[in-house]
């Protein structure tokens, strides 16, 4: 077996063996989802765009529209439908702290036009989504409905399809 060979079975097989062989990294397939909290959150920032006349901003300036959770997961939009980006500076670069939001998907969003996805599954080796389900603003469940019995986010939970 070549080397080549080697990473596609380890690819193939990355949901049974859950850990890199080598490096022993994570490599199962890892869901993502979003909650109501976030979106409401998104929401306040959307405004304070809006209000501001601007679509870039910091986590500094908007920390105060943020609880703990959405603070820890505000990075995760980047990957829900494109309403959240992550802008270039002059240096070509994204920087950690800095996001965008386009503006015109999320007005139709929040209007109940465009649709986003609710969970992503995300290939841990390629970093590439591989399924989502999508939903109206309507749809998104409520953060208690992600816990698991110890009261404890559970990325595995699956958010049923609508």
């Amino acid at each position: 077996m070549n080397i080549e060979e080697l990473k596609y079975d380890v690819h193939e097989h990355r949901n049974e063996l859950k850990h890199c062989p080598v490096c022993n990294a994570g490599i199962e397939d890892r869901q993502v989802a979003l909650y109501k909290g976030i979106i409401r959150t998104l929401y306040s920032i959307y405004e304070w765009c809006r209000n501001n006349h601007q679509h870039e901003f910091t986590t500094k300036e908007i920390r105060g529209m943020m609880d703990h959770n959405a603070y820890a997961r505000f990075g995760d939009l980047v990957r829900f439908g494109g309403i959240v980006y992550k802008p270039t500076g002059e240096d070509g670069k994204t920087h950690k702290s800095q996001y965008g939001i386009n503006m015109d998907r999320a007005a139709a969003f929040f209007q109940g036009t465009y649709r986003i996805p609710v969970q992503i599954t995300i290939d841990q080796i390629t970093n590439m989504i591989i399924d989502e389900i999508t939903v109206d603003i309507k749809d998104f469940p409520e953060l208690y409905q992600m816990l698991d019995a110890q009261g404890k986010y559970d990325p595995r939970k699956e958010v049923t399809k609508i």
